[in-house]
């Protein structure tokens, strides 16, 4: 198995869970990854934006992706690797952050250096010659500028351990002007209401947030369009609608879909977003729908 293959299909995102006093729920994060590995995703996503990755601690980061590691078995993990708020720590969070046995490393852009793509490129790929293990790019829309050129990626895929990419460029033609640039390597697509389209024109992975609380739908999605199956345009929709649902205060929204499909997850939020009356009825409404469909 090549670096792409390893590294294709649909990666779940993890929420962090916290106890109302905000400091992390470590037990039912155990739980959680486990019920999200049940859901039989193709790779794990740890200390991701949907992770609430902004808001930890280094130290947090790296014990939330090493249980992460440990409970995935040979499911492969990745995580970001460069989130620090000083650039000179970066190489060093790399190491540390490679030392949790992850599968894989992610790379988000630092503030400000978006600006000069190739200053953007030469960063990149001095820390993925740190790395032993290959290297997925992140759009994380917290990164001002989050832009990755199109051209900057295809020479990051041709010339390092550089093996996919995480686009949130909110367009399909901007997803696929990265599969252009590097047909061999791994597009995430992260907006889901463009996910059936992405999958259909080549693009070769998913980091959509609806697999924070729905791994399942988002993995018969991609089994059913990979096949032509006719019904993958309705798991797109439901697919759609839950990812309108989340933006109404996401993460909370997450949270609480987890907690609706029986397993422990608090509400609690670092963000500071929470729960509207309205969110959550919505919430209910869908899951309820979706549950009597499936039965």
């Amino acid at each position: 198995m090549d670096r792409y293959e390893k590294f294709q299909g649909v990666f779940a995102l993890l929420l962090t869970p916290f106890e109302p006093n905000g400091d992390i729920d470590w037990q039912s994060y155990d739980g959680y990854v486990d019920w999200q590995l049940a859901q039989g995703p193709h790779g794990i996503f740890a200390s991701c934006g949907s992770s609430e990755l902004r808001h930890l601690t280094l130290h947090e980061r790296l014990a939330l992706t090493r249980r992460a590691v440990d409970r995935a078995g040979t499911t492969p993990v990745v995580a970001v690797a460069n989130a620090g708020p000083e650039r000179a720590g970066h190489p060093e969070e790399v190491k540390q952050m490679l030392d949790t046995g992850v599968s894989g490393v992610v790379f988000i852009p630092p503030d400000g250096v978006g600006h000069d793509q190739r200053q953007l490129g030469d960063y990149f790929a001095e820390l993925a010659e740190i790395s032993s293990v290959p290297v997925v790019l992140y759009e994380i829309p917290s990164s001002k500028p989050k832009e990755i050129a199109p051209a900057t990626y295809g020479r990051l895929v041709r010339e390092t351990r550089v093996c996919g990419i995480k686009d949130t460029s909110g367009t399909l033609a901007g997803t696929l002007s990265k599969v252009e640039q590097a047909p061999q390597s791994v597009v995430y697509q992260a907006v889901a209401p463009f996910l059936l389209e992405t999958i259909r024109a080549g693009g070769r992975g998913a980091m959509v947030i609806v697999s924070t609380a729905s791994a399942r739908l988002v993995v018969n999605l991609w089994d059913q369009a990979r096949a032509g199956d006719p019904a993958a345009v309705e798991s797109q929709r439901r697919l759609t609608y839950l990812n309108a649902l989340f933006e109404l205060g996401y993460t909370a929204t997450a949270k609480y879909l987890v907690s609706l499909s029986g397993t422990e997850m608090g509400l609690y939020c670092r963000t500071g977003r929470t729960l509207s009356t309205v969110a959550a009825k919505s919430i209910e409404t869908w899951y309820e729908q979706y549950r009597s469909e499936d039965a």
